[in-house]
């Protein structure tokens, strides 16, 4: 799990952290890419009902069939889900980019819950796999 202030410049801390887990489970380069532009969405999405102190926090969880990413702000008093929200451009996005997306309400506030699963192809390193380490 990690927290970071709500504010757009702190956003690329989850990228880079979500991008780095996704590359110890052995996800292709496309999916990291997916997986980043997914949690920069969800981010942008909770930013909308950010306020002066509030925390962005974003909770991973390894399975078997991929990763669970689930992105909270922690803001009680929040129009959530917004109107229209699963016509949005962002939800659309998130939708194609992740195997299953949904807006739920976490323990600390609005959240979105993404799921990539993990393809489980004949895929070797030089045919678009990140190596194991």
């Amino acid at each position: 799990m990690v927290s970071v202030p709500a504010r757009a410049d702190f956003v690329h801390v989850l990228r880079s952290v979500t991008a780095s887990v996704a590359a110890r489970l052995d996800f292709s380069y496309d999916a990291i890419d997916d997986l980043r532009l997914a949690v920069d969405e969800a981010c942008a999405q909770l930013l909308a009902v950010a306020s002066d102190g509030s925390a962005l926090t974003l909770r991973m969880t390894p399975t078997e069939e991929g990763l669970e990413l689930v992105t909270t702000i922690d803001v009680e008093e929040a129009d959530w889900p917004p109107p229209d929200a699963e016509e949005s451009l962002a939800w659309r996005l998130m939708s194609a980019l992740a195997d299953d997306a949904r807006f739920e309400r976490g323990d600390g506030g609005p959240a979105l819950h993404l799921t990539k699963r993990l393809s489980r192809g004949t895929e070797t390193p030089e045919e678009g796999r990140v190596p194991s380490r």
